[in-house]
């Protein structure tokens, strides 16, 4: 059996999957929120296996563009509870992961588990985790490979914490605003006529005199352009990238949603990072569209959830069937 946990985040008008039946409140002015951000370097400094191709069998090979977390805790008001929306450039987060952080946000800042949201880029170019993928490679990972991996393991634990904390001591006030613009590079890659979502949702973090502090993005594509046996976030890591060159003071947070059947035009590309440069390019770019125009103010309350199903499996197949 498989366990999944699944966050939820609803702030006002906007959420970090951007419900549509989030609730909507009409006012002139936006509402404060309390808020803080935070980003932390999860690149390894030593090689370790990658996950997300099972071709790959030795470790990594060195650093395309560094990996990182960022987090998002935001508070509605005095009464009101704190959420933590946590990105990370990695192919997953395990459930054992997710409440390993929960339980001890809980034990030194009261979190509840149901206020905490991690999201993964899904880059097929970082670290592989314990808990992730582990029979992605068809055949035994190698004891020397499963000390790097388990190692790596424990370090991210550790930052994930730390990355929500400290965006927790850094709220301050800030208005929250949302829009929706459009980035074109995703297609279905299981039928060339398939449905694909190309809507790119952004929510902005400003400070009381207009100064943008965060954006959270999210677009619904496998990161996957780079295949090559070096660390990086993939299309989602070069956006994060090029957004904060264009605003440095910003932290920028990219998550992919609902993207399992889509991948980039490009194709898997091997070690063309001009092409997932230029993937990111148009993250970047719609970004900065986005910011130049008008974005709806978000007020309300914060809403969350948190829940996992188990996904049975089937009944194995039997050696007669197999060698059949």
């Amino acid at each position: 059996m498989r366990r999944l946990t699944f966050g939820w985040i609803g702030i006002g008008v906007a959420c970090c999957i951007f419900h549509p039946a989030a609730r909507i409140e009409a006012a002139e002015q936006p509402a404060t929120y309390s808020v803080g951000v935070a980003q932390v370097d999860i690149t390894p400094d030593y090689p370790v296996r990658l996950s997300g191709f099972g071709f790959r069998r030795t470790e990594s090979e060195g650093v395309t563009l560094p990996i990182w977390a960022k987090a998002l805790a935001i508070t509605a008001g005095q009464d009101d509870e704190p959420v933590i929306l946590l990105t990370v450039d990695n192919l997953g987060i395990p459930a054992s992961m997710f409440d390993e952080v929960a339980k001890r946000l809980a034990t030194k800042v009261g979190l509840k588990r149901s206020r905490l949201a991690i999201t993964a880029s899904h880059t097929h170019t970082g670290p592989m985790l314990r808990g992730v993928a582990p029979t992605l490679f068809g055949g035994p990972i190698p004891d020397e490979h499963w000390v790097r991996i388990d190692r790596y393991t424990v370090e991210l634990t550790d930052k994930l914490e730390h990355v929500a904390l400290d965006a927790m001591k850094d709220r301050q006030p800030a208005r929250l605003s949302w829009g929706i613009g459009s980035v074109k590079f995703a297609v279905n890659r299981r039928n060339k006529d398939g449905p694909t979502d190309r809507d790119f949702p952004l929510l902005a973090v400003k400070s009381l005199d207009g100064k943008l502090r965060a954006v959270y993005v999210n677009y619904a594509c496998h990161c996957v352009t780079l295949s090559n046996n070096k660390i990086s976030g993939d299309w989602a890591g070069y956006a994060q990238d090029l957004i904060q060159k264009e605003f440095p003071a910003t932290v920028a947070m990219v998550s992919i949603g609902c993207g399992a059947d889509q991948n980039p035009i490009s194709g898997v590309t091997g070690d063309k990072t001009d092409v997932c440069q230029a993937q990111g390019a148009e993250i970047a770019g719609e970004v900065k569209r986005l910011l130049d125009g008008f974005l709806a103010p978000v007020r309300g309350r914060i809403s969350s959830a948190v829940d996992s199903i188990t996904l049975e499996f089937a009944e194995p197949r039997t050696g007669a069937e197999w060698e059949e």
